[in-house]
């Protein structure tokens, strides 16, 4: 499959993904993840495995009135990755939120292995606006301040 093919995929992936989380039907979403698949939140911590995360959204499209658009994806297929622009619309608050979630894939399935989520929101008073239960340091990212003296 050439690499065109596989961002095709990937992308068709996403819009998928999302248009299941829309109807709340959990049965689809959990199609599109592995069955350990993890995904991450800044505002509360992960939800692990594919019937998690699909009841999950199911739940709060539900509950919330939430609706999501896919409004850009970005897929890098040297690394099984791929990055969905979205903004996010809660009918119970009248919200709009924008916000990213970087996806990486499964090669051999295309199903997602893991989804970070980015708001484009503060969360108010938290010194680390970050999300909840990933293994930053674990995956090489910085964890404390640069020493400022370095950078004169």
């Amino acid at each position: 499959m050439t690499p065109l093919n596989i961002a095709q995929r990937m992308e068709e992936t996403v819009r998928e993904y999302i248009r299941a989380c829309n109807a709340a039907d959990a049965s689809a979403i959990a199609v599109f993840f592995t069955p350990d698949a993890t995904h991450y939140f800044p505002q509360h911590g992960k939800s692990t495995g594919a019937s998690t995360i699909a009841q999950n959204f199911a739940k709060i499209v539900v509950d919330r009135g939430i609706s999501w658009t896919v409004d850009k994806v970005v897929a890098d297929v040297a690394h099984w990755e791929a990055v969905m622009e979205w903004t996010q619309f809660t009918k119970s608050s009248k919200q709009m939120v924008r916000g990213i979630d970087w996806l990486t894939f499964e090669p051999s399935t295309l199903r997602i292995l893991e989804v970070r989520c980015y708001f484009a929101a503060n969360w108010p008073a938290e010194a680390r606006q970050e999300l909840k239960d990933f293994d930053y340091a674990g995956r090489g990212y910085p964890t404390t301040f640069p020493d400022q003296t370095e950078s004169r």
